[in-house]
């Protein structure tokens, strides 16, 4: 029994322990293809070790600043980076407070 209201409410859904590359693991032990990244979501694929040492640096040095009252300097280095390839009627700024562009970049911040 779940305390979770899944998408379809009557569902059982497997329960994912692990991931490597593009799959995942339940912990039946069956493996799936992941191809369930959102549309705002950039699929890194699971256990990479450039991207969790990217991870682990910035745990080490903070975890979360609400961009409400503070910055950082891999939020700057990100926007800096963003704005470079942003085509010409939007390369003034970025606006990490919206949902989309937070939520789309999260994954992309370890790449700075």
């Amino acid at each position: 029994m779940t305390h979770i209201l899944h998408r379809a409410a009557n569902a059982v859904m497997p329960v994912a322990v692990g991931g490597k590359g593009i799959e995942l693991f339940d912990r039946n032990g069956a493996s799936y293809i992941d191809a369930s990244g959102g549309a705002a979501v950039s699929c890194l694929g699971h256990g990479h070790p450039d991207v969790l040492a990217a991870m682990h640096k910035q745990l080490d040095t903070i975890a979360y600043a609400h961009t409400g009252f503070f910055t950082t300097d891999i939020a700057e280095k990100l926007a800096d980076r963003l704005i470079e390839d942003a085509p010409a009627f939007m390369a003034t700024h970025w606006e990490p407070w919206r949902p989309a562009a937070t939520n789309g970049a999260a994954p992309n911040s370890a790449h700075c």
